[in-house]
């Protein structure tokens, strides 16, 4: 007589198959210790964390080296890290929440939404939607200078696009975009009454049990395990500014700050089709709606709703990076061995995740990189000299004092030209950018390796100030007040 397996039965054998799948999984990353502090040598990273879990199984939670390049505290899974654009999936997964809700559609348009939104192209005024602006297809190029100088209510931040010209057609081609998403974020929190921050914590960060998790620096800063962001100066590993995304008007593009604990929570969601535990946090619809490519982002790549998606050794990957001041960060999944990998550093536009993050993936796919460590050192191409150099024998048309005043743009507002000790100097919210002369009525900014034209009127008086701040677009036009 044939006996039908009982349920206990086929559970003990998945049980056996998922053991099985773990302990090839902690072979496959047996050195991993070795490796990472090499890199980290190799790289000069003060410290890093890193997390795999698979199968709902946490293989590796650790931490490396200090939170701080001048103490001794040491790195754990629990240590908070800026995780940068990583922040970017947390905005899409409130989204996706929102459409589960009936309160957003992906291909609707903004306008529809917003009625007072605009763009500077009126194609993309009317036509732009949800996924557009997750896409990065929006046709405005980064124009990233505006949220390190200039401090803006976020409201105010997605008025004010408007007034940023694009570069390329709109839904023409991949074109990274933060204030796309800083723009997506406001949508979510207007749609709701709330604010991003709110539904991050309210929709992923509580239902998650995400508690060391935030999404403001002002928050970590008060917590004793937080890694300090450092940057090398000439070679020399030292302490740099949190940088403070909501000084700016900006955040669901990259505040979110978490712990690799916390991280792997976030990530097993993701591998489970949006279940977490007992709860449909996201429906299995919505995550693939996340996870469908959209546009053509690199010659082996495409992007969906803030997350890459590629081949690796026959697998599909799923990932994103983040970087900013003083962090970078990288997360990977491959959804068909339910697989996420989390890694975080504190140095600025430090490597390190990304190498770190893609030969974890190897050796979990049986192809690990044997020369790994060797390709980290191997040299560099040199930074390049500014091409710019000065006029000989030319001086300005005018004397220095007549170029000084408050000069306008719409969408940053009023920029001061300041004289002091025979020097000009454009004065920003956030920064002070110093002026040499260059050619006549030009003068370069050595800060931002541009040229600043001052265009005269019929009086010959300055009239115009042509500021170089997004390098893929055209000059902005600013007029003395």
């Amino acid at each position: 007589m044939k006996i039908k397996p009982t349920w206990f039965v086929a559970a003990y054998l998945l049980l056996i198959g998922l053991q099985v799948q773990a302990a090839d999984a902690s072979r496959a990353l047996q050195g991993m210790d070795g490796e990472v502090r090499a890199a980290m040598k190799a790289l000069n990273v003060p410290g890093v964390a890193v997390g795999v879990v698979q199968d709902g199984r946490v293989i590796l939670a650790k931490g490396y080296g200090v939170l701080d390049v001048k103490g001794t505290q040491a790195v754990d899974a629990d240590t908070l890290f800026a995780v940068g654009s990583v922040s970017k999936s947390f905005t899409t997964a409130v989204m996706a929440t929102l459409v589960d809700e009936g309160k957003l559609e992906w291909d609707r348009p903004v306008r529809e939404y917003l009625p007072w939104f605009r763009m500077y192209d009126p194609v993309a005024s009317e036509l732009l939607t949800p996924r557009d602006m997750v896409s990065h297809r929006s046709g405005l190029p980064r124009y990233d200078f505006i949220r390190m100088s200039t401090y803006l209510e976020r409201g105010e931040l997605v008025r004010r696009l408007r007034y940023l010209p694009p570069n390329k057609t709109f839904r023409d081609v991949y074109q990274y975009n933060n204030l796309m998403f800083v723009t997506a974020g406001y949508l979510s929190g207007e749609l709701t009454g709330s604010t991003w921050e709110s539904l991050v914590q309210q929709r992923i960060f509580a239902p998650l049990g995400m508690s060391r998790s935030n999404t403001s620096v002002r928050d970590s800063i008060k917590q004793t395990n937080h890694a300090l962001p450092h940057q090398l100066a000439e070679g020399k590993l030292v302490t740099t500014d949190f940088y403070d995304y909501q000084r700016f008007g900006v955040g669901p593009n990259g505040a979110v700050n978490s712990t690799v604990n916390d991280m792997l929570k976030y990530l097993q969601v993701y591998l489970e089709e949006g279940r977490a535990s007992d709860r449909q946090l996201i429906s299995a619809r919505q995550v693939k709606e996340l996870f469908k490519p959209v546009v053509v982002s690199g010659p082996d790549s495409m992007y969906a709703l803030a997350w890459s998606i590629e081949q690796r050794h026959g697998e599909r990957t799923v990932s994103h990076g983040g970087s900013i001041t003083g962090f970078t960060a990288q997360v990977i999944l491959l959804p068909e061995s339910k697989t996420g990998i989390v890694v975080l550093n504190n140095l600025n536009g430090s490597p390190l995740p990304d190498k770190l993050g893609w030969q974890i993936v190897d050796r979990l796919l049986g192809q690990p990189d044997r020369k790994f460590i060797a390709s980290l050192t191997e040299p560099r191409a040199p930074s390049q000299r500014s091409a710019l150099q000065p006029v000989a024998g030319t001086r300005p048309t005018l004397e220095l004092a007549a170029y000084a005043g408050n000069w306008f743009h719409p969408a940053f507002g009023t920029v001061k030209v300041a004289l002091a000790d025979d020097r000009l100097a454009l004065k920003f919210d956030a920064m002070t950018v110093p002026l040499e002369h260059f050619n006549y009525d030009t003068f370069k900014a050595a800060r931002l390796d541009a040229l600043v034209k001052f265009r005269l009127d019929a009086a010959g008086k300055p009239a115009e100030m042509l500021l170089p701040l997004e390098p893929a677009a055209a000059d902005l036009v600013f007029v003395k007040r």
